[in-house]
């Protein structure tokens, strides 16, 4: 157990008190119990559609006449029922003065009118009725009239269907439904019981807390009770993923959050949450989590088509999927493999599944993308839920580039041309609002040209482009709502989301956005509206949890994070030390090899005698860093006359994740000589990798791991600059750093692992970068050549 007083507190809010019931929406109530059929039917749907419903049931809430009430809360609790349960809903319209009482459900529809009738949807009368008895009861009434009305966007046209029905007909339906929810209703809530008192009981799942584990699980429990944003620097060896995990499980147990998401940014990092919960729950606990895995990733009919005529995993979804929730009763952890094999026996769509799944359980693994990107966020949880959520954010240093990607938008003119092309034998009129977009492109070229520029560079949004792109895909929703089969279709559609992006993009320019027109090649031209500060973006969907755990081995300088992940410095924050003995790394600096740009043709014998003396001093499994392909071919056309090439492993650019596991592979204990993989700083080996003992004595890291020079990074320096006069620092040295780290990070992974960092590079020697050096990097050393770097590594491994 936790806090300062070694104990978490409890007495605040016990789990499911008699007095407090479990809630369940109107809207959910009814979709559990009758929603039926395949899952997509619908085909293209327009990309403001969410938007054009709620500003269409606005529109027909301000038609209505005086003394109509609209979005009226009500709440119902249902008798009879241990532990205690209320349903809740919004009534679209209300007529109180009428007799009887008028309740008005609302529905916008693309359909046309006259395909809509009575019965069109039972879900929509459903819902109706749930409120019309909620509302009879509660001012005990003896019956309501219904009035289920659809608004048509396009033509701004109603059609309203009515109903009379009795108190006794209402409340025989409204029993009727919670008859066939309770089942489930008992199932999930006396779960719930169990959960938390099992969360009661646990104990931290180790025989002992390891050197900073235990400050950093009070620091994340204190920051969820107090409803605050905390920033963790946790070294490797620390244990961080338990040490966010088991006082957010602690939390939710005491009621302060309905369900975690643990959010990372790769495959690793989700492996290590499932491990750390499934040892939570070899300590009794009781806990569900669910492992969200891309849509592409986990379809059975690749490429995804969701059409039920083509995919018998979505045809008869809602039929089958109730039978395959009951197996939650079997599992707590549903991993991909647990998904997929129950997908498979029940024949559902597995990413659907996983998404159904995620509403029942506690714990949700996800990539970011699932509770910040405006694109793909879970609408379901962050639309139409109020409930607390505690949000852990792994490897958060990864999170302000995703962030910056997530929220820009580019076009390019190439995709423009090629398409009007395509499409003018067949789509003439679509075709020209194409070729109005390629002219404004085309005058954006010749501009740059005439000016002698790669770039144009706009601090205000470029209206007349975005006119053009909106133009086009109005035109293009009115074909693709057709739902016509066509060879083209799909580049049409793949063009439009493009177009939607940037459409929804521009809508959020500010002063932390510009606008940029580069010149790509002869011909070609990329648009693009770029974030340079993710900060103001972020803001909106953290607002969505209750607090939010950002946390790494490489924070570091944390105001720098903190600055672009939430935009302030209030929040607080912790560093941790290593856990492991200094004594069993050996560091060093050589500083006499410079790898800045304008050098490096000077640098690579050098850098390449230096790794041949490394891995001759010792026989082991070395990794070699980089910051360029460009710069690791080069030294690796030096070393191929220094080593055998059976001992070089070399990183390629194209690599498949079985690839990376074959790479891995060969980073073996028990080899008898030595390898040398060479890997680019901030790829796919540059974190998130786990070379045990003997897998990896030593890494090699050539550079201060600065991005390349680019428009972009220039565009950020420029913005940080005006900002705070650290431009330089935050869009080229920090990032740098921070690969930097991840890469020397490879090597010590546990307490009795030893090994040895080389750091190539004059800059590590300078004051701005070693007042960077995170503190287990104190025993550093510097050498000036090859010989001095024998004699200290010598020394280290003579060392037993």
């Amino acid at each position: 157990m936790l806090e300062s007083s070694d104990k978490m507190q409890t007495e605040s809010v016990t789990q499911i008190k008699n007095d407090q019931p479990y809630f369940v929406s109107v809207r959910s109530l009814v979709e559990f119990v009758l929603q039926a059929g395949d899952l997509t039917v619908g085909g293209f749907q327009k990309r403001d559609r969410a938007q054009a419903g709620t500003q269409g049931h606005k529109q027909v809430q301000r038609s209505r006449p005086a003394g109509y009430q609209s979005e009226v809360e009500i709440r119902h609790r249902v008798e009879g029922v241990d532990p205690p349960m209320e349903v809740r809903g919004r009534i679209d319209g209300l007529y109180a003065g009428e007799e009887p009482v008028i309740i008005e459900e609302i529905k916008t529809t693309t359909l046309s009118l006259d395909l809509v009738n009575e019965d069109h949807n039972r879900l929509h009368w459903a819902q109706a009725q749930c409120y019309a008895y909620m509302y009879a009861r509660q001012h005990q009434l003896s019956g309501v009239r219904i009035h289920l009305t659809y608004y048509h966007l396009d033509s701004k046209k109603e059609k309203t269907f009515e109903r009379y029905l009795s108190l006794a007909e209402l409340e025989i339906f409204f029993r009727d439904l919670i008859t066939a929810y309770l089942g489930w209703f008992r199932k999930i809530s006396a779960w719930q019981v169990r959960r938390d008192q099992s969360i009661q009981q646990l104990e931290f799942p180790y025989d002992e807390y390891r050197p900073g584990q235990r400050d950093m699980a009070v620091a994340v429990y204190k920051a969820i009770r107090a409803n605050d944003r905390l920033y963790v620097q946790s070294p490797t060896g620390v244990g961080k993923t338990i040490a966010a995990l088991f006082p957010a499980v602690k939390a939710l147990g005491q009621g302060l959050a309905a369900r975690i998401f643990y959010l990372t940014a790769k495959t690793p990092g989700r492996l290590v949450a499932e491990k750390a919960l499934d040892d939570m729950r070899q300590a009794n606990l009781q806990f569900r989590s669910v492992t969200l895995t891309a849509k592409e990733k986990i379809c059975f009919c690749p490429p995804v088509n969701c059409d039920p005529e083509v995919c018998i995993f979505a045809r008869g979804y809602f039929d089958k999927v109730k039978q395959a929730l009951d197996e939650i009763s079997h599992h707590q952890s549903f991993t991909r493999p647990v998904i997929e094999e129950i997908a498979r026996q029940y024949q559902i769509c597995p990413f659907e599944f996983s998404l159904d799944l995620a509403l029942w359980v506690d714990c949700i693994i996800c990539d970011y993308n699932y509770s910040f990107d405006p694109r793909v966020y879970l609408h379901r949880f962050f639309d139409f839920s109020a409930e607390p959520y505690i949000f852990l954010v792994d490897e958060a240093h990864n999170l302000p580039d995703r962030a910056r990607a997530m929220y820009s938008a580019e076009l390019d003119k190439r995709t423009v041309l090629d398409l009007q092309r395509t499409l003018k034998p067949h789509l003439p009129a679509l075709a020209k609002k194409l070729s109005v977009i390629n002219k404004i492109l085309l005058e954006i070229r010749k501009a740059c040209q005439a000016e002698e520029k790669d770039a144009l560079i706009e601090y205000e949004p470029p209206e007349k482009l975005i006119k053009a792109v909106r133009d086009f895909s109005q035109k293009a929703e009115d074909w693709l709502a057709l739902n016509q089969t066509a060879e083209f279709r799909q580049e049409l559609l793949e063009f439009y989301f493009l177009c939607s992006n940037y459409l929804r993009t521009s809508e959020y320019f500010d002063t932390f956005y510009v606008s940029y027109f580069e010149r790509l090649g002869q011909a070609d031209l990329k648009a693009k509206l770029f974030c340079l500060d993710p900060a103001p973006m972020l803001a909106v969907p953290l607002e969505r949890s209750r607090s939010t755990v950002f946390f790494s081995a490489t924070l570091l300088p944390i105001d720098y994070f903190m600055k672009l992940l939430t935009g302030d410095k209030d929040h607080p924050w912790r560093i941790f030390q290593s856990p492991f003995p200094l004594e069993n790394v050996c560091l060093l600096i050589h500083n006499q090899i410079s790898t800045k740009y304008a050098q490096r043709a000077d640098s690579y014998d050098a850098i390449a005698a230096a790794i041949e003396t490394i891995c001759k001093t010792h026989v082991g499994n070395y990794l070699v860093y980089f910051p360029s392909y460009a710069y690791l071919d080069s030294v690796l056309e030096r070393l191929k006359e220094r080593l055998l090439e059976k001992q070089l492993l070399v990183q390629d650019r194209a690599m498949t994740e079985a690839d990376r596991d074959v790479f891995l592979a060969r980073f073996s204990a028990g080899n008898q000589e030595t390898l040398v993989g060479l890997a680019v700083m901030g790829g796919i080996f540059g974190e998130g990798i786990d070379l045990v003992g003997e897998r990896l004595i030593g890494v090699v890291v050539v550079g201060v791991g600065i991005p390349q020079l680019g428009l972009e990074r220039d565009l950020i320096k420029e913005y940080f600059d005006r900002q705070s006069g650290s431009g330089f620092a935050y869009a080229y040295q920090y990032p740098g750093f921070n690969r930097v780290q991840q890469a020397t990070g490879r090597v010590i992974r546990t307490e009795t692992d030893r090994g040895i960092i080389v750091l190539i590079d004059d800059r590590f020697t300078h004051a701005r970068y070693r007042h960077l050096f995170p503190s287990h990097w104190r025993s550093v050393q510097v050498v000036q050549n090859s010989d001095e770097m024998k004699d200290k590594l010598t020394q280290f491994w003579s060392r037993t």
